[in-house]
């Protein structure tokens, strides 16, 4: 029960950080440039594997599992990938989110009698 509370802890700030990442793409970029495009885009990623972890919680089925968790060991490749670019605490931040969101998301679930 408690991995699956900082489950969704950790989606909501994911979300969270996605969303203020759109929000500043106008900030960060005076014309719609291919970069401004693409930070727009890590932006809407972010969030969308929040989303996926925020509505892939209740089915704590297999499957559902590993596809979260395969999303989010994906997001903190790609952390840690624009960490190599771009050492900032925001990217180290992103990456550790993700990597926890992954370890959430394999951790054993509480039973189905207790949950229900």
């Amino acid at each position: 029960m408690r991995a699956q509370k900082l489950a969704v802890a950790l989606a909501i700030t994911a979300a969270l950080l996605g969303t203020l990442h759109i929000a500043l793409t106008p900030l960060a970029y005076a014309a719609w440039t291919v970069e401004a495009l693409w930070f727009l885009g890590a932006g809407l990623a972010i969030v969308m594997a929040a989303v996926a972890n925020i509505v892939g919680r209740p089915f704590a089925d297999r499957p559902r599992r590993i596809m979260v968790a395969t999303i989010n060991l994906t997001m903190a490749t790609v952390f840690a990938s624009a960490w190599l670019v771009l050492p900032a605490p925001q990217v180290l931040v992103g990456g550790v989110l993700f990597l926890s969101l992954a370890v959430c998301a394999v951790a054993p679930q509480g039973s189905k009698a207790a949950t229900s």
